[in-house]
C-alpha cells in the first residue's frame, strides 16, 4: 500500500532504439527485430507523490514492480521525454532529477541545478533538447537537457505579496510554451524571445492542469474552478486545423499570423479538476478529465463545448468488491485494506413475480433496516485485491499482493450482536501456486455453493481449486491447478513439473509479448452445481475448467471480423450455461456441455441487440439469475438492471426498454385515444339527435326543409369520425369509416417503439443509479446495492464558490 498523497502519473512506451542499442545491434535485421520487440512490449506506468517514492506498476499482477527514492523529498510532477527513455522528476527541494527508464530500468541518472522553490510542473520540448518547469516562485524556467543548466527564466506577476504558483506547463508542437497558474490565468510564451504572447483569464481560481491535442492547435485548461476552458489557434482569421487541412500540398502555413482565442467552456465537474488529457489514438479525439468529485468524464474534443459528457461512476460494479452470503443475508464490502460486514434488513414478502414488480416499479416494503456488524482493518503491505464470503457467512476469504487469507466468522446469538473473526493460519495450503512462484496474491476468489471448495485465481494466471471441507480442523489441500491462461511454451514447461499438484496447461495460443506481459484474470464465475469455473483475462480469453476434473474448454473469440469484444463479466445461469456480457454491450450464451454457443446466442447476440441496450454508455458489470426463472437472466450496470428472457427474441431494434418510461408512454397514448373516442362518441350522439330532429321537421313541414338542411349541413372531421364509429358512413370520407380504436392504439404504440402484439423482452429499470451490485438471496427476491451521488457529494470537501448575480 502506497502511503501519502499521489500527485502525478505518467506512461512510458519506448519504441525506438537508443544510441547504445544501435552500437550493440550491428545488422539492419538485428535492429529491425529489436525495434519490433520494443513495439510489442507493454506500456509502463509510473506514479509518485508526497512519500518521495517513484513506483513502477506491474499491470498484470496489480502490484508495484519497482520503487526508487526521489532523492529530493516529495515529488510534485513527473514527465517522460518523447523518446520514452528518460523520466524528469520535479521535487520539493527545487531540483529536477533525471531517471533512466530504457530496457525496463528505473535508475537515477543526473540532477539539475537547484532553484530556491519547489518544482510544481515539468514538460519536455518536442525534440527533447530542453525541459520547461514551473515553480512556486512565480517563474517559468527553460533548461538545457544536455548541460543541465538554466537557459532562460520567465517571471509572472505576483498577486499581492504572495508568489504566483505555476501549477502546470506544456510545450506545443511548434515550441510555444503554455503555463497555468494560481491567478487562474493561462499564458502563451514565445519560445525564442521568452515573453508572453497572449494571456487569458481562463478560470476564477487556480489553473491546475493543461493539455493539448497532438497537432498543438487546441489547448484545454481546468483547475479549482471546475470549468474546462478551450483555446483554439487561429491563423489568418480561421481555425488552424481547417487552414492546415485546406492547404495540403501548398506552402507551409505561416504561423507568424497565428493568434489564440478562447473558444468556449463547459462545467463537467462539481469540484476541483486535477487531471485532464486528450486521447488522439481513436477515430475521434477524446477529452478526458477527473478530479475531487471522483468522477471521470469524457467526450469528443472536436464538438466541444457543445458535447455532453459520459461519466464513469465513482463506484462502478467491479467484480469481488461486494459479495453476498445468500443463505445468511450478509453483505461483505471491500475498500482499501478494510472489510465491512452488513446484515440485510427485513422486508415484506413479495406478492408477485419479480418481472411484474419491475413493470410496476414496486419495491419491497422494508420494516427493518440493515445493520453494520463488523469493520475490520487488515494490516497489509498493499491494498486488498479481492474478497468473498461463503453462502452461509461462516468463512471470509481475502487476498493482498502477498497471498490469500481465510477467516472464520462466528456470532454470539441470533441477533448477531457480537461477531468474532479468527484467521486460520494454516491457509493457504502448499501447491496452490508453484513453489518457484514469486507472487502468491489472488485477484479473484469464490466459494462453491456447498462450501466444499474455494477457487483461487492468482496474479500469475493460475486457477487453483482448494479443498476446504476440513477448515474447522484446519486441514486444507490443493486438489488441482488449471493453467489455461498461462499459454506460452515456456510457461507450460515450467508449470508441468512445478509440484505434485495435478497441473492442467491450456492450449498454446502463441500470444504476442504484449499480451503475455499484461495478461491478468479479470472475471470469475462458479456454476451453481459446483461443476465448472469460468475465468476471463485482460486479453479477452475465456476458459471454462472442471472443478473436480481436468477438462478445459476455450470459448471461441467473441465478435465478428475486426470487431473483437472483451468480456466485462461472467455468470452461470440456472442451467449451467455461461452468460457473457461484452464491452460492446452484446450478450453471448455459451453451452459448456455442447461446447458451442446456444441457438439464441447464434441468432441474436451480435446483430439483434436493442438499440437502447446496445448504446448504453456504461458496460454491464454483472449478471445474476432468479431460481424461479431458469430461462431468464438479469444484467446490471451502474445505471440499469435489464431482465432478458433467453427463450424470446430481443424484439424491435428501436423498442422502448425502460419499463417505467414504457408504462408512461402507454398511459399517454391510451389516454389520448380514449379522449379522441369519447369526443367522437359525443359528436356522433349530437349528429344522431340532429338527424332525428330533421326527420320530425320533415314530417311536419314537408320535404323542402330537409333539402335546405342537407345543402347547409357540411360534416366536420369530428362528425365524420362520429359517423364512422356509429356505422353511418354515407357522409364520411374513407379514412374515417369503421374506425378501429384498438388498432389505432396498437399502431401508435408501435410508432413509439412499443410492440403490444408480441412479448416484451429486455425489460429495463433505471430506478437505481450508481449501482454497485445486485444479487438474488431467494426466489423472486433481489438485493440491490447502490451508492447515490448525493451521499458521495456529502463526504467531499467544499467546492469552489462562484459568485452569482443577485445572490
Amino acid at each position: 500500500m502506497i502511503n501519502g498523497s499521489l500527485e502525478t502519473l505518467t506512461w512510458a512506451h519506448q519504441t525506438q532504439l537508443t544510441q547504445d542499442d544501435l552500437e550493440i545491434f550491428d545488422t539492419p535485421k538485428e535492429r529491425a527485430d529489436a525495434t519490433a520487440r520494443l513495439a510489442e512490449s507493454a506500456p509502463r506506468l509510473f506514479s509518485a507523490g508526497l512519500n518521495a517514492v517513484i513506483v513502477e506498476w506491474d499491470l498484470a499482477k496489480l502490484v508495484p514492480k519497482a520503487a526508487v527514492d526521489s532523492y529530493g523529498g516529495a515529488v510534485w510532477c513527473m514527465a517522460t521525454n518523447h523518446a520514452q527513455t528518460k523520466l524528469a522528476v520535479g521535487t520539493e527541494d527545487g531540483h529536477i532529477r533525471i531517471f533512466d527508464i530504457t530496457n525496463d530500468a528505473l535508475v537515477y541518472k543526473s540532477c539539475f541545478n537547484k532553484v530556491n522553490s519547489r518544482i510544481l510542473s515539468v514538460a519536455w520540448s518536442q525534440d527533447d533538447k530542453t525541459i520547461v518547469t514551473g515553480s512556486a516562485d512565480s517563474c517559468v524556467r527553460i533548461w538545457d537537457a544536455a548541460t543541465r543548466v538554466m537557459a532562460a527564466r520567465m517571471t509572472l506577476p505576483k498577486e499581492g505579496r504572495d508568489h504566483t504558483l505555476v501549477w502546470s506547463v506544456i510545450v506545443l508542437k511548434n515550441g510555444t510554451i503554455v503555463s497555468g497558474d494560481s491567478r487562474g490565468r493561462v499564458s502563451f510564451w514565445d519560445p525564442v524571445m521568452h515573453v508572453i504572447e497572449q494571456e487569458f483569464r481562463a478560470l476564477g481560481a487556480d489553473v491546475l492542469c493543461l493539455t493539448a491535442d497532438e497537432a498543438g492547435h487546441t489547448v484545454f485548461a481546468s483547475g479549482v474552478d471546475p470549468k474546462i476552458t478551450q483555446f483554439k489557434l487561429l491563423a489568418g482569421g480561421s481555425v488552424a486545423d481547417s487552414v492546415v487541412n485546406g492547404a495540403a500540398g501548398k506552402k507551409r502555413l505561416n504561423l507568424r499570423s497565428k493568434k489564440w482565442q478562447l473558444a468556449g467552456f463547459r462545467r463537467y465537474h462539481t469540484h476541483d479538476v486535477r487531471a485532464i488529457a486528450v486521447s488522439s489514438h481513436l477515430e475521434n479525439d477524446l477529452i478526458i478529465s477527473g478530479g475531487t468529485d471522483t468522477q471521470v468524464a469524457y467526450c469528443q474534443a472536436r464538438p466541444f463545448p457543445n458535447e455532453n459528457p459520459h461519466r464513469q461512476p465513482c463506484f462502478p460494479p467491479l467484480n469481488s468488491v461486494i459479495s453476498v452470503a445468500s443463505e445468511a443475508n450478509l453483505i461483505l464490502q471491500r475498500q482499501g485494506n478494510t472489510l465491512k460486514l452488513w446484515a440485510l434488513g427485513k422486508a415484506e414478502p413479495a406478492s408477485r413475480l419479480l418481472a411484474d414488480q419491475m413493470e410496476s416499479g414496486q419495491a419491497l416494503q422494508v420494516y427493518q433496516r440493515q445493520k453494520d456488524l463488523l469493520r475490520m482493518e487488515l494490516k497489509t503491505k498493499t491494498n486488498l485485491l479481492c474478497s468473498t464470503i461463503s453462502p452461509s457467512g461462516s468463512l471470509i476469504a481475502v487476498s493482498d499482493a502477498e497471498g490469500p487469507k481465510l477467516y472464520s466468522v462466528t456470532y454470539a446469538d441470533d441477533s448477531r450482536s457480537t461477531v468474532r473473526v479468527r484467521r486460520i493460519s494454516e491457509f493457504p495450503p502448499p501447491g496452490f501456486v508453484p513453489d518457484s512462484s514469486e507472487n502468491q496474491g489472488a485477484v479473484q476468489m469464490q466459494f462453491t455453493a456447498d462450501e466444499t471448495r474455494l477457487v483461487i485465481a492468482t496474479v500469475e494466471g493460475f486457477v487453483s481449486v482448494v479443498d476446504i471441507t476440513g477448515w474447522e480442523a484446519k486441514q486444507f489441500a490443493t486438489i488441482r491447478r488449471h493453467c489455461g491462461h498461462r499459454t506460452t511454451e515456456s510457461e507450460v514447461e515450467t508449470d508441468a513439473g512445478s509440484s505434485d499438484v495435478p497441473t492442467h496447461p491450456g492450449l498454446i495460443r502463441h500470444q504476442p509479448a504484449v499480451a503475455v506481459e499484461t495478461r491478468t484474470i479479470t472475471s470469475m464465475a462458479v456454476s451453481k452445481d459446483g461443476e465448472y469455473v469460468a475465468t476471463s483475462d485482460s486479453m479477452g480469453a475465456i476458459i471454462v475448467s472442471q472443478i473436480s476434473g481436468e477438462q478445459q474448454v476455450v470459448v471461441p473469440q467473441l465478435g465478428q471480423g475486426e470487431k473483437s469484444e472483451w468480456p466485462t463479466s461472467l455468470a452461470f445461469d440456472e442451467q449451467s450455461r455461461l452468460v457473457i456480457p461484452t464491452s460492446l454491450n452484446h450478450l453471448y450464451v455459451f453451452d459448456v456441455a455442447e461446447n458451442d454457443f446456444t441457438e439464441w446466442s447464434q441468432q441474436h447476440s451480435f446483430a439483434d441487440m436493442p438499440h437502447t441496450y446496445n448504446m448504453m454508455a456504461d458496460c454491464v458489470g454483472g449478471v445474476v439469475t432468479n431460481p424461479e426463472e431458469p430461462d431468464c437472466v438479469y444484467a446490471y450496470s451502474a445505471s440499469h438492471i435489464t431482465r432478458i428472457d433467453l427463450t424470446l427474441p430481443p424484439g424491435p431494434k428501436r423498442a422502448v426498454l425502460n419499463v417505467h418510461k414504457r408504462k408512461q408512454i402507454e398511459h399517454e397514448i391510451i389516454a389520448k385515444v380514449v379522449e379522441e373516442k369519447e369526443e367522437a362518441d359525443r359528436r356522433s350522439e349530437k349528429q344522431a339527435k340532429r338527424k332525428r330532429g330533421q326527420s320530425v321537421g320533415a314530417q311536419i313541414n314537408g320535404h323542402a326543409v330537409m333539402d335546405v338542411d342537407k345543402e347547409l349541413d357540411t360534416p366536420s372531421i369530428g362528425d365524420k369520425a362520429e359517423a364512422a364509429v356509429n356505422g353511418d358512413d354515407d357522409d364520411v370520407d374513407e379514412p374515417y369509416k369503421g374506425k378501429d380504436w384498438e388498432s389505432t392504439v396498437i399502431a401508435r404504440l408501435r410508432e413509439a417503439g412499443i410492440n403490444a402484439e408480441s412479448p416484451h423482452n429486455f425489460r429495463m429499470t433505471q430506478r437505481y443509479q450508481n449501482l454497485m451490485h445486485a444479487s438474488f438471496i431467494d426466489k423472486n427476491t433481489m438485493v440491490v446495492i447502490e451508492r447515490p451521488w448525493i451521499d458521495v457529494a456529502a463526504t467531499l470537501p467544499s467546492a469552489y464558490h462562484r459568485h452569482k448575480y443577485g445572490a
